[in-house]
């Protein structure tokens, strides 16, 4: 029998209770529904952000691109080296050292053909909620993703 600090007891609870599994196991599963929906135009919903990112012209630098991305600096240069041999962008010369990104018109042209396969990954999660969900769960996310920054701040 499992008492409250038994191992078995800890491993079930982080199997029940860790907010970075579930945080991991839904970013899987919502990754793979929107790769899915994207699959016809041989692109993934990490390079179509990117991509959108790149279109809205506010990151000054790859740095800033990976943040607003939201993925590690290693995983924005992988898909950057890919998108960039792909014809989709182009690296130029920011300010200082910077290296900025814009997308050619190829780029410009996948992203018009992808947003309604985006639209329509979007809605089909969408319906599978229930209705007027979804800004509650940005909302949630937010709230994850401050209890994390904090939880950086203060280790650092």
């Amino acid at each position: 029998m499992s008492t409250d600090n038994s191992p078995l007891f800890e491993l079930t609870l982080i199997g029940a209770a860790c907010l970075g599994r579930a945080a991991r196991r839904t970013a899987n599963l919502v990754t793979r529904a929107y790769n899915h929906h994207l699959s016809p135009l041989g692109i993934e919903i990490t390079q179509f952000t990117i991509l959108c990112t790149i279109a809205l012209g506010r990151a000054k630098s790859a740095s800033e691109l990976a943040d607003m991305v939201g993925v590690e600096r290693s995983t924005l240069a992988r898909n950057l080296d890919r998108l960039v041999a792909s014809g989709l962008v182009v690296a130029e010369k920011g300010d200082g050292r910077r290296i900025t990104h814009r997308l050619t018109e190829r780029g410009l042209d996948l992203v018009a053909d992808a947003l309604p396969l985006w639209r329509n990954a979007q809605n089909d999660l969408l319906s599978r909620l229930p209705t007027d969900k979804d800004e509650a769960i940005r909302e949630d996310f937010k709230l994850l993703r401050r209890a994390a920054r904090g939880s950086l701040a203060d280790a650092g």
